[in-house]
């Protein structure tokens, strides 16, 4: 049996034109239109390797596959480097948790090819113990991966180029720090809000600016962070210029420690052994010499201002996860939060906050039914930012944009190209049937350049007529969209807040979250199950304009006082009292 790995970055015919295959897996994602489409050409068995994936029963797996590494890599404060900086190794142990299910598939008699270098080809060439054959040739190689360069930096604006290179080059920040000073600190007692993303840095601020009275610190670890109008109660800094040498001894000691784990993880499980195998275990020395070094910054912060709790609005990314565990460590409240809608890694992490704010009945139903957080450590309240006002129905109907929300489906290990290819007609021509305006509006990490050249890569045709907007929602968009698309973006929330009928690309969702089954379990948006259901949405709208829009939920949570408290590290007492009125 002859059997072809294909290469996200590759299409069958561009692989091997003349080979005949019996079976071609994709290591990416693509729509059922191009597999068909594939099949037609090569006339075999073709998949994509996220077949396998079982959506939510995988984050049990995941897990229980992190914890084997818990509490055997800690440093002086008591911080556990395994369990801080595994989750940056999930998406690579997600593959390979699949790529182990494939080799079920297989048989050593097999023969194994490639299109061109991969994680997932190594992996199976250990795992069914034959020789794997790659046809990528090495010119062909360099020639590749320049124009994968290209590609890809030509697709970024400058400020967007400009962190990508100084992430890669000095990810600790030496170079940096040498050329920027520290502000001033206030002297006065402040509650620490750390970010490396500015849709982090919003929702905390939306925290912020429900207690006026209270002082917050912004301290952004990348200048992605950075907010660009602040209420008066939150100050800004960069966390930059706080970065100091680390202890070369300390880093030593926990280096041995990671080599002892390192061999307990490939010996007590496959994926493991397979990630030990094809190097992605040897990434961890790095990430430890970039936690350290942030660790380092983060108590420099400490040492310089009167912090007296911690809110982080992503602890799950070591940037702002830290700052949170140091401060747990120091005794103060520490508070989480997550910008998104929902958070499918705290079903796979420790929760090391003493409270997690759930903005709305439906992720606080997700945090403790799916991520098996207990309810003494959740509490329902809705940011600043998400009481907004919706418009009576007759100014509904009148607006004029069908808006796309874009997400970043290269993270999903989607194709992004076929993706389009796919959606952007259905999308057009339904614009034009309604007699909108086509309308994409971009996640912060796309860019207006890149989406220009892939419509008139796809749609020249319509190219001029596509607005693209990118930054934070404007009252303008959410006044002018009638209809709005999306797949599992947290704005069908918003828009299922302000009256706007949002439709769900439920085929074009990630492998392991259930988040669109858990929109529609509170009745978030439509569910479409393909890009031809796209052509129905003006027949459901109608249906829709005849019925009485519902709120998500008519439970506000605890209010400004309450969540004072918490700050104040008195949650049991009211907090929890409240909640169990709440949902009692």
């Amino acid at each position: 049996m002859k059997v072809l790995l294909l290469h996200p970055d590759d299409a069958p015919s561009s692989s091997a034109p003349s080979a005949r295959w019996d079976v071609i897996v994709d290591l990416g994602r693509a729509p059922n239109s191009t597999y068909d489409r594939w099949r037609g050409e090569t006339n075999c068995r073709l998949f994509s390797l996220y077949h396998f994936a079982q959506e939510v029963d995988d984050l049990r797996f995941l897990q229980r596959l992190l914890h084997i590494g818990t509490g055997r890599m800690v440093d002086q404060l008591g911080i556990d480097w395994w369990d801080v900086l595994s989750l940056e190794l999930v998406p690579h142990l997600q593959q390979l948790m699949l790529a182990h299910r494939l080799s079920k598939e297989l048989d050593a008699s097999c023969e194994l090819y490639a299109s061109r270098p991969h994680p997932v080809a190594s992996a199976l060439e250990q795992r069914l113990g034959v020789r794997l054959t790659i046809l990528q040739t090495r010119f062909h190689g360099v020639v590749q991966q320049a124009r994968r360069y290209r590609d890809a930096f030509s697709s970024l604006d400058t400020l967007q180029l400009a962190q990508v290179l100084v992430d890669k080059f000095d990810s600790d920040h030496s170079i940096r720090s040498r050329f920027t000073q520290r502000g001033q600190t206030s002297g006065e007692p402040v509650i620490l809000l750390p970010s490396a993303y500015i849709n982090v840095s919003r929702v905390a601020v939306s925290y912020a600016e429900m207690l006026p009275d209270h002082q917050f610190l912004l301290v952004c670890a990348r200048n992605n962070a950075k907010v660009p109008a602040l209420p008066p109660n939150v100050r800004s800094t960069s966390l930059t210029p706080y970065f100091v040498p680390s202890d070369k001894q300390e880093m030593t000691c926990l280096i041995e420690s990671w080599k002892k784990l390192r061999k307990h993880l490939a010996g007590v499980d496959e994926v493991f052994s397979l990630a030990d195998a094809i190097g992605l275990l040897g990434q961890m020395p790095s990430l430890l010499r970039w936690g350290l070094a942030l660790r380092d910054a983060w108590n420099q912060v400490f040492k310089s201002e009167i912090v007296t709790a911690c809110l982080s609005g992503d602890d799950s990314n070591p940037p702002s996860s830290i700052p949170l565990i140091m401060a747990k460590k120091r005794g103060l409240p520490a508070l989480a939060c997550h910008h998104g809608a929902l958070n499918y890694h705290m079903a796979i992490k420790t929760n090391h906050a003493d409270v997690y704010l759930a903005k709305n009945e439906m992720e606080q139903d997700y945090l403790r039914r799916i991520c098996k957080v207990a309810r003494e450590k959740t509490v329902m309240v809705a940011p600043s930012s998400s009481r907004r006002l919706r418009l009576e129905g007759f100014a509904r109907r009148s607006a004029q944009w069908l808006v796309f929300f874009t997400e970043p489906y290269h993270g999903s290990g989607w194709r992004s190209d076929e993706v389009y290819r796919d959606l952007l007609p259905q999308l057009c021509a339904l614009a034009k049937t309604c007699g909108l305006k086509l309308v994409f509006k971009l996640h912060p990490f796309d860019n207006i350049k890149g989406h220009r050249k892939m419509f008139r890569r796809f749609v020249p045709e319509y190219e001029r007529q596509i607005e693209v907007l990118a930054g934070p929602p404007s009252d303008e968009l959410w006044n002018n969209t009638r209809v709005a698309l999306t797949v599992q973006s947290s704005t069908a929330l918003e828009c299922a807040a302000l009256g706007i009928p949002v439709f769900l690309c439920s085929w074009l969702r990630d492998p392991w979250s259930g988040y669109v089954q858990q929109y529609m379990r509170f009745g978030i948006g439509h569910v479409l199950e393909s890009p031809q259901q796209i052509a129905g949405i003006p027949a459901l709208v109608e249906i829709e304009n005849q019925e009485s829009p519902h709120p998500l939920t008519a439970r506000s949570g605890i209010d400004s006082d309450e969540l004072a408290d918490l700050f104040l590290g008195k949650h049991s007492a009211q907090a929890t009292a409240a909640e169990c009125c709440l949902t009692g």
